[in-house]
């Protein structure tokens, strides 16, 4: 009898007909398929057997096995085995740890660096069945999970040659607060690819540069060849298209459009120019002008001072709400458009009917464990109290009024801090600081400032870690390949997409004084990092599955102790240009109380924020060009019809004397 590195058995103790196996996957042809009873496995090798197969791979529940099984019916895989991968346990250095129960939850098999004593600590002597996995829709990436138990550089384990290392650090970390800000609708290349940074990789610790822009990038229409171009508007004249058809054909060329249940385009890059030039011919390059250094001044001083992440890329190829919920929840559920305007009106009207996910949302795992957390927002209507469970009345607080004074006290108690910024998309965006494109871009970096200034004056600096990324790409230009992603398992109900390709590259940098100085990471990462971070920080229980083969940054925070350093205040935005800056500052503020970004959502397929018409009463005209395929919607009748309340944020101070009941919900759980 022919025996491989493993072998797969038809009967119970190695009885009966049987098929030896090499490295590899094997996917058994019918005359074996769920025949196996019993396997050998050779010394030094793993064999990872699956329920089910399809011609990508395994799927299913599964068993990774390192050693010999004369019974299968113990793990429930007796005569159920279709797929099989076997692989050497050992390489240079590595060591794999097998899939593992730890403190109630499945830590999935990964790849450990190999200690002096040699062996693995999650190695126990009986196997452990794992979740099931929806079936691949691409072939494998050959994706590890290394594990960092001393703070070293990751890297891919040798031998293999595609595929990026998930990033994990389970040491002990002294950061006690979390802080994200999320801006919108500016891909990587747009706001940083000029800005020319060197510093240090943040893995190999040599000398490295960012992987930005040299000039020579360039989109092809109707035989015109536009390249990248230096200096971009503060505010841009049209909101190109970032809805989920209009991110195939900007990823993938022109009339190009995503099949349900196929893989995903192949992606070059070629379609920006030729899907801006059909609503905006007189600016067909539009989306192609980035800014430089001088015009971002406050992102790029932080992105040379801290990490700046040149592979962060949006969670999805599409709008803005599936990309923001994935910071929230690890997923979008079936969202690979935008809700609808029911769905926008039942979420706003009452905490407890927003939108819901199967696993909740990281503010579910947050306060089951008994941890604080704190929003603040710039808007009347957050994108985040669409959650179901989060008030935008008791829940979100006013960033202008109570975010600086709240972090200036050292009894601040909140783990994880949420802000999101202002929209104003009832007035065109005109005066909003969250960055989209009709909105100056001054204005978000004013936001940044006030908030990184805010924290570098706060008694918590030393033990908080800042991250600032923006949801999606907003129809920019970038000229990295976004990779394919780890299905969530779920199905779009509007394009059938199935969650299994990443969107396009978004800046992100981290902030903490212990991090140390100018570095860059090009670790692959995504907005399911935020929810890895917080999990893997605060030893939650997984969220998904997404998120929970996602790298997180709690190991650039390595410093023993903080960086003395870091700037105590950041370049000022409006030192030159036009408007002023304390006109700028009023209008930002005094626009809430006319604000109704109830509605705000990417308009399904175009990407357009649906702000509809304004109101006969307000009976003003925008002041620049309105994106030609903006639906006709109004929010404001939208909520109002919903009886939803016309007011909005309150600062914790007003909702105490006018009786609205606790100041922070949360803060009590």
């Amino acid at each position: 009898m022919t025996q491989g590195l493993v072998t797969l058995f038809s009967d119970r103790q190695f009885a009966g007909s049987s098929v030896p196996l090499d490295e590899g996957g094997t996917r058994f042809p019918a005359d074996f398929n769920d025949s196996a009873s019993s396997v050998r496995v050779a010394p030094s090798y793993c064999a990872v057997l699956y329920e089910h197969a399809n011609e990508h791979g395994g799927y299913g529940a599964s068993v990774d096995l390192l050693e010999d099984c004369p019974d299968l019916s113990v793990y429930g895989f007796d005569k159920k085995t279709s797929y099989v991968r076997v692989f050497r346990t050992e390489r240079e250095g590595y060591v794999y740890a097998r899939g593992a129960m730890r403190d109630g939850q499945f830590v999935a098999g990964h790849w450990e660096r190999k200690r002096a004593r040699g062996g693995s600590t999650l190695n126990s002597t009986v196997a452990v069945v794992a979740p099931p996995v929806p079936p691949p829709t691409a072939p494998p990436l050959e994706q590890f999970v290394v594990r960092d138990h001393r703070g070293e550089p990751q890297w891919l384990p040798p031998g293999e040659t595609s595929g990026e290392p998930v990033v994990r650090d389970h040491r002990r970390s002294k950061i006690k607060h979390v802080f994200v800000l999320m801006l919108e609708n500016r891909s990587f290349d747009h706001m940083l690819g000029f800005s020319n940074i060197t510093g240090t990789d943040a893995a190999t610790g040599q000398a490295t540069s960012i992987d930005g822009l040299n000039g020579s990038e360039s989109n092809s229409h109707n035989g015109t060849v536009y390249p990248v171009l230096r200096g971009a508007p503060d505010r841009a004249p049209h909101d190109p298209p970032h809805g989920f058809s209009g991110v195939v054909q900007q990823l993938c060329g022109a009339g190009v459009a995503y099949v349900a249940g196929e893989p995903y385009p192949p992606i070059n890059n070629s379609g920006y120019v030729s899907i801006y030039a059909k609503s905006h011919p007189e600016m067909p390059d539009g989306a192609m002008r980035c800014f430089t250094p001088d015009q971002v001044p406050v992102l790029t001083a932080l992105a040379r001072e801290f990490v700046v992440c040149d592979r962060w890329f949006s969670s999805m190829p599409g709008p803005t709400e599936p990309n923001r919920w994935f910071v929230h929840a690890g997923t979008a559920g079936f969202f690979d458009g935008a809700p609808t305007h029911k769905e926008y009106a039942q979420s706003f009207s009452s905490p407890w009917s927003g939108i819901a996910f199967k696993n909740g949302t990281i503010f579910d795992r947050l306060r089951d464990a008994g941890l604080k957390y704190r929003i603040y927002a710039c808007d009347s209507f957050p994108n985040v109290a669409m959650l179901k469970g989060v008030s935008r009345t008791f829940d979100i607080d006013d960033f202008d009024e109570d975010f600086a004074s709240d972090v200036a006290s050292p009894s601040y108690d909140a783990a994880y801090t949420f802000i999101e910024p202002s929209y104003d998309a009832f007035s065109e965006f005109e005066n909003g600081n969250s960055h989209h494109p009709l909105g100056s871009v001054k204005a978000g970096e004013l936001l940044i400032k006030q908030t990184y200034e805010a924290l570098r004056r706060s008694p918590i600096w030393e033990s908080s870690l800042l991250i600032i990324t923006y949801d999606e790409h907003g129809g920019f230009y970038d000229h990295v390949a976004p990779p394919s992603a780890q299905p969530t398992g779920s199905k779009g109900r509007t394009y059938g997409f199935t969650f299994d390709q990443l969107g396009p590259r978004v800046p992100a940098i981290i902030v903490s004084p212990l991090i140390p100085r100018n570095l860059i990471d090009h670790r692959r990462y995504e907005h399911s990092s935020v929810v890895a971070t917080l999990v893997r920080l605060f030893g939650l229980k997984e969220l998904t599955m997404r998120s929970s083969r996602t790298s997180d940054v709690k190991h650039l925070a390595r410093l023993d102790a903080p960086r003395p350093d870091a700037p105590m205040t950041l370049p000022d935005p409006w030192r030159c240009g036009r408007p002023r800056r304390q006109d700028a500052i009023r209008r930002i503020r005094g626009q809430k109380s006319r604000q109704a970004a109830f509605g705000r959502s990417d308009g399904g397929d175009r990407g357009y924020h649906p702000v509809g018409t304004l109101p006969a009463s307000r009976g003003r005209a925008p002041k620049r060009a309105r994106s030609d395929h903006c639906p006709r919607r109004c929010p404001a009748n939208a909520r109002r019809s919903a009886g939803v309340p016309e007011g909005g944020l309150r600062s914790r101070e007003r909702r105490q004397t006018e009786g609205r009941g606790p100041a922070k919900r949360q803060r009590s759980r």
